[in-house]
Parts: C-alpha cells; structure tokens; sequence
C-alpha cells in the first residue's frame, strides 16, 4: 500500500537534543499503555534554551516501590500540590501545566544508548543551572569543597 506523507522527502534543519539541561512544561501526563511494570508516561515541552524550544521530549516514570523516588523526585521538583502528594492522591489534570527544569542523559548498553530524562529540578534554579561553568571554575569549586 503506498500512502504520500508531504514532507517525507525533506530533511529538517531542527537540532537534535543533546545531553544537558532544559527548562520544560509538562503537556502530557497519565497512564502509560500496556508496560510490564506500573508506570506513567510524562510527555515535555521545552521551553529553553532558545535552539531546542519547542521541542518534545517523552519519558516513563514507574510506579513500583523500588522506582517511586523518582516520581516524587518529579513532582516535588515541578511543585505539585503538596497536599495532594503527602495524602498519597496523584490527579494527573494537575500534573498538566506544572514547569520545572529536566536534565536529559544518555543511557543503555550493547550499543543501544538512548536519550532520557534522567534529573529534575524546580524552575525557579533555572538561571543557577543554566550558566555555563568554564572548566577552571568547575575545577576550583571541586578542590574548595
């Protein structure tokens, strides 16, 4: 069967994502289709820095006992209701809308690396996190501390 897709043809002129830090909201948060394990797919928009933004970035967060640090880890970060959070109730209406800063790494074995979100952090460190450290800087704070 043969089906036209216009643009197939055309190469894009966007920039990958690349390992770092990004200021993202969130646009999509629920259940995540049919996982082995209980987990949520969490769908960001990133809204910095200025050459990535606009951009999609998809992740899962599970929901099993060993894993679930990293969803509070996220919801802390991205300030949802902590009322919410201490009577163990997740809203995902609520998930929706909340921006915080994301921090995308590489990660796999075997030669299959993939790019995933690996950090969080909340919006409001967004200009700490974003400037750029020279390699002298990073190295005197190390030896300071």
């Amino acid at each position: 069967m043969r089906t036209k897709i216009q643009g197939l043809s055309q190469a894009t002129d966007r920039n990958p994502l690349v390992e770092g830090l990004y200021r993202a909201r969130v646009v999509h948060f629920g259940p995540a289709g049919h996982a082995p394990n209980p987990c949520l797919a969490a769908m960001f928009f990133i809204l910095d820095p200025a050459p990535f933004a606009g951009r999609y970035v998809r992740t899962r967060l599970y929901c099993h006992d060993r894993a679930l640090w990293k969803l509070r880890w996220f919801l802390h970060d991205f300030n949802y209701d902590g009322e919410l959070l201490a009577a163990d109730e997740l809203d995902d209406r609520r998930v929706v809308g909340l921006e915080g800063v994301i921090r995308l790494a590489y990660w796999g074995n075997n030669g299959h690396r993939r790019l995933d979100v690996q950090g969080f952090a909340p919006s409001d460190r967004w200009g700490d996190l974003s400037v750029p450290q020279s390699p002298c800087e990073s190295l005197t704070e190390a030896a300071q501390a």
